[in-house]
């Protein structure tokens, strides 16, 4: 299953229990589709880049999951629907950036010999 980064923020004056309630509601959603969460991240209050609606902060959530294609259009209707979420953006990952491979040793190529081909 493809690796997804999904990206939103929520009003700032939601705090508490009720701001609990809004990243279970998220991760429901994913679950779900049948997602898996392999990393949920709070990033916390932040000033906003410009206003939307009226509101200078926001705070930002950052979950990485792996779900199939299904998942994009659930959650649009997720965040269009309900309110208290200010904008989100759900990004597929590329595998080979999401977790670089380790390097053999016959694909390491020494300064001596990189200097030997340039020369």
């Amino acid at each position: 299953m493809p690796l997804y980064e999904v990206m939103y923020i929520v009003q700032p004056e939601i705090e508490g229990d009720l701001l609990e309630e809004s990243v279970n509601r998220v991760t429901e959603v994913i679950q779900k589709e049948g997602g898996e969460i392999v990393s949920s991240k709070r990033l916390g209050k932040k000033r906003l880049a410009y206003e939307i609606n009226d509101f200078r902060e926001g705070s930002y959530f950052l979950i990485h999951t792996r779900c199939g294609k299904e998942l994009v259009p659930a959650l649009d209707h997720f965040f269009k629907v309900n309110e208290g979420y200010l904008r989100y953006i759900v990004i597929r990952l590329n595998e080979e950036k999401a977790s670089p491979k380790p390097q053999n040793e016959d694909n390491v190529v020494s300064q001596e010999e990189n200097e030997e081909v340039q020369a």
